[in-house]
């Protein structure tokens, strides 16, 4: 079986269940407008709560998926760690290029006073960048890569759901609407496959690495 196709059949517990995602968060998207998902989704606000969410958040930042793939190419999985940081490199780039473009305001510039009350002092920012979200574009990239590089439907799934937590971040802590981690996330995604895709294998020491070698778990020295 060729490889791209394996892992794609691999991953289909991940496939699946973004698909979901994606059509729940479409819906949603088009039976509110973009003020009321906003508020909606930002119901219950505790000091624990955006404590958390600020934290939480990082694992959309750039220099975790950098850290990640220093990670992985230490631990010889090279080829991951190829694919996760050029996959990394060209959506973060693709989401600066649509937010210029688009130049679409931040929740906390959107509102009008007195709509929504709950923006963090120090943490929610405003200005022109709302779309798409690229915390999120982080965060799906590298969970589909990781989960294109595993045969554990389970790990699959939890990656996703790490980054859907990430998305959620966004629109918890006043950074983002919810059509801003949407497409984000279709972002993400799309480059994702797209640098699996164009990167069947590389030749790093000598030697060719394959996806199969990439798939299989490195044993800890």
């Amino acid at each position: 079986m060729n490889p791209l196709i394996r892992a794609l059949h691999g991953s289909r517990q991940y496939i699946i269940a973004f698909t979901i995602y994606l059509l729940i968060a479409f819906l949603y998207c088009s039976l509110h407008s973009k003020a009321v998902c906003f508020i909606n989704l930002n119901g219950s606000h505790t000091p624990s709560l955006e404590a958390f969410f600020t934290w939480y958040t990082m694992l959309g930042e750039g220099y975790v998926a950098i850290l990640l793939c220093i990670v992985l190419f230490i631990r010889r999985h090279y080829l991951l760690s190829v694919h996760l940081l050029v996959a990394f490199l060209i959506s973060g780039m693709a989401a600066q290029i649509i937010k210029e473009f688009m130049h679409m305001p931040r929740p906390k510039v959107f509102l009008h006073a007195g709509q929504y009350n709950q923006f963090i002092e120090g943490v929610t920012r405003g200005g022109w960048s709302s779309f798409p979200s690229g915390h999120t574009v982080t965060a799906f990239a590298v969970a589909t890569i990781l989960a294109l590089h595993t045969r554990n439907k389970w790990a699959s799934l939890l990656y996703l759901i790490l980054a859907v937590g990430v998305g959620y971040s966004r629109i918890y802590l006043g950074q983002h609407f919810l059509e801003d981690v949407l497409a984000g996330s279709i972002v993400g995604v799309f480059f994702a496959g797209w640098v699996c895709l164009s990167i069947p294998e590389l030749k790093l020491f000598g030697r060719r690495i394959a996806r199969e070698q990439a798939m299989t778990p490195v044993p800890v020295q």
